[in-house]
């Protein structure tokens, strides 16, 4: 039988990329026709959906226990049934409670739980070439944030708003959830088979059993802290800037589609960086690309805070790029490769969690920076000490010491 961990790469990458609709660059798009039918100010919509988002993070960290109870086929199934009857519920929103109900489940089910689900499955299917499944997980999560709102916006000026969110649902449940349901194996053992298509040995044979630290015991590990904390960074920051990128620039007298341009710029780069970054994290320690991911975050920033010319503009969204590359595909390899695979889901769901608050509070501190201070350098100097911090954590971050009745792979 051929391996089948390749099929299950190509249904995380079919998860991940069909997650847009519940993702902040695939809401965006709903945003302004929810506001002038519902006749509801900006700051409203805006407030339901941090809001949302927020509540989504304590249902990932339950997310996470059952992935390790029940296996990632049941949770995913669950996750991508919910998430096509979830955007039915948003084509029938007239009132604020059903919105934010609607944005809740959204981030659960389609941002959250799912693509948890689906990078929780791949560590237990790729050890040695895990850093190389993942880059074409973040293939399929740029190639998302690029065609999705190209989708979503094509949809609501045929049909309108409503009738997008149906439209989704139905690609949802007609795409995704079949193959989900059939094809999802928990583990190659399921089916004979070993990690990475390995052939059966004596050795392997003999070495079946999972192991992997206990979330307790991943909560008393520094590691688990560099990583948790250090996995906060890019979502709070990058989401802030991303947010605000428009008014940062354009409050500086810089054209609105040089925003536009560096938004392309970034995904540019982000591309061949993902694809480098599963070939160096299958190569050298996890930790040094984790913190290059940081620095290029950090001499983004710095660009950005003296930038009022196009090439320093061009230069900040290509350092961010690769910042975003490095970062996404390191992250995901270095939660297995540090804790083991056996309670993954609820030591990945803790960190998935803070990513989601982290993103959810983002733009919060450059709101309050133009409003109080009168402009948003104040904030992009103050959150320079974040991935400073973090660049410095993860560092230091090492494969922790684990009991002997649980060893961490």
């Amino acid at each position: 039988m051929p391996f089948a961990g390749w099929r299950m790469l190509f249904i995380s990458c079919l998860a991940v990329f069909l997650s847009g609709p519940a993702q902040t660059y695939g809401v965006s798009v709903f945003v302004d026709p929810m506001q002038d039918e519902l006749a509801w100010s900006r700051s409203l919509i805006s407030t339901l959906y941090s809001l949302g988002t927020l509540a989504s993070a304590g249902a990932v960290v339950l997310a996470g226990r059952q992935l390790d109870r029940w296996g990632n086929r049941l949770i995913f199934s669950i996750s991508a049934i919910a998430f096509g009857a979830t955007m039915f519920l948003m084509s029938i929103a007239s009132t604020v409670v059903v919105v934010f109900l609607g944005f809740t489940l959204l981030r659960t089910f389609g941002s959250g739980v799912l693509t948890l689900a689906a990078r929780n499955l791949l560590p237990n299917w790729f050890h040695t070439r895990a850093g190389r499944a993942f880059s074409l997980v973040g293939l399929a999560a740029m190639l998302s944030q690029a065609l999705i709102p190209l989708w979503n916006n094509q949809l609501v000026s045929w049909f309108g708003w409503r009738e997008a969110w149906r439209v989704n649902a139905v690609v949802i449940w007609i795409v995704l959830v079949p193959v989900v349901v059939l094809l999802v194996r928990n583990r190659p053992a399921d089916l004979g088979q070993l990690p990475d298509g390995r052939r059966p040995t004596a050795e392997s044979e003999s070495s079946k059993v999972e192991t992997g630290a206990t979330l307790s015991q991943a909560l008393r590990t520094r590691t688990f802290w560099f990583l948790v904390g250090a996995s906060a960074v890019p979502s709070l920051v990058v989401t802030g800037l991303a947010f605000n990128q428009v008014s940062i620039l354009t409050d500086r007298g810089l054209p609105t589609a040089l925003a536009a341009t560096s938004f392309s710029v970034e995904a540019l780069v982000a591309l061949p960086t993902t694809l480098l970054a599963g070939w160096l994290v299958d190569r050298y320690a996890v930790r040094h690309v984790l913190m290059f991911g940081q620095v290029c975050l950090i001499i983004a920033m710095v660009f950005l805070l003296f930038a009022n010319a196009t090439a320093g503009v061009l230069v900040y969204a290509a350092f961010r790029g690769a910042s975003s590359g490095l970062w996404m595909v390191a992250a995901e390899v270095a939660w297995p490769r540090y804790f083991g695979r056996k309670y993954l889901g609820s030591i990945r769901g803790v960190g998935f969690a803070v990513g989601v608050v982290g993103a959810a509070l983002g733009p919060i501190p450059f709101g309050l920076s133009y409003d109080v201070l009168g402009g948003y350098t104040p904030a992009i100097a103050g959150l320079l000490v974040l991935p400073v911090a973090a660049a410095i954590a993860v560092s230091r971050a090492r494969p922790p010491l684990i009991p002997a009745s649980s060893p961490a792979a």
